[in-house]
């Protein structure tokens, strides 16, 4: 009857150590400790962060139309300096040149 005993309790602890090696597995490749600690983590980091009166959401609601209107504007500024540079290089075309003084205007009135 001791060595029945014996026996099972064997039987018993290799079941236990094998659903426990198995439990580790099944916890290393699932990632259950260690990711679900860091999400949570960032979820109450990002909760924290975020603001929780009235006053501190319409300003940051402000801040970020402020941001997008100074987009706007720079963009619409580069926009119009382009269009300058581009009226100013039209400009610059080579005129047609003048014909050449005759000889008697250059004496009489000097050149030009």
């Amino acid at each position: 009857m001791a060595d029945e005993e014996t026996q099972l309790e064997d039987r018993v602890e290799r079941l236990e150590a094998g659903q426990s090696s198995i439990i580790a597995k099944l916890d290393q490749l699932l990632g259950a400790g260690t990711v679900t600690h860091a999400q949570a983590e960032a979820d109450t980091e990002r909760r924290l962060d975020r603001p929780s009166t009235i006053k501190e959401q319409v300003a940051m609601e402000l801040a970020k139309a402020e941001a997008e209107k100074k987009k706007q504007a720079d963009a619409d500024e580069e926009k119009s300096e382009r269009q300058t540079m581009k009226e100013q290089l039209a400009k610059l075309t080579e005129s047609k040149p003048l014909p050449p003084q005759p000889r008697r205007q250059r004496a009489m009135w000097g050149p030009r």
